[in-house]
């Protein structure tokens, strides 16, 4: 398992490689929804931070609290690894990576809205007026889960 600083550090360096600057709430939801994918396709945390549901969506608090500093410009990757306990293994880089070229052209508020679709872990621990909800690993797993296993509609059945 790996701090929240370890997975930013290296979707830093992947937006990066790619030509991309990240701000704070794009950094924040790339992390969280790979560590949601991760969970899914590994049956194991990615990060050890807790994530909790906020008023405007789930937030890592470790992370958020160093990252806010750079409000709406980019995130520094020398910050960044200022705060990075471990390299991640090429293993789980790759994961990463996959994750990253999947959701790199989304902007932070389009990441935002796919955090908070309906029956989302956000949506289901969220509750009005209570500060700092945790929401759990095996809710976000769920959720995620469904992205990994093919629907039904999707499936193609062989009539011969």
């Amino acid at each position: 398992m790996y701090s929240s600083f370890d997975v930013a550090k290296v979707i830093l360096q992947l937006a990066e490689r790619d030509g991309y600057t990240l701000r704070p709430m794009k950094l924040l939801k790339l992390v969280y929804i790979t560590h949601g994918f991760y969970l899914a396709f590994k049956q194991k945390p990615l990060i050890s931070s807790t994530i909790e549901a906020w008023k405007y969506g789930p937030v890592i608090p470790d992370l958020y609290h160093v990252i806010k500093r750079f409000g709406v410009s980019p995130v520094k990757l020398d910050t960044i690894e200022l705060y990075s306990e471990k390299e991640v293994s090429d293993a789980d880089r790759n994961i990463i990576e996959i994750v990253w070229n999947g959701y790199k052209s989304f902007s932070g508020p389009e990441l935002s809205v796919k955090t908070h679709e309906p029956g989302s872990p956000w949506e289901k621990s969220f509750r009005r007026g209570v500060l700092y909800v945790p929401i759990e690993n095996d809710t976000i797993k769920s959720y995620y889960e469904k992205y990994l296993s093919p629907s039904k509609e999707h499936q193609t059945t062989d009539a011969t």
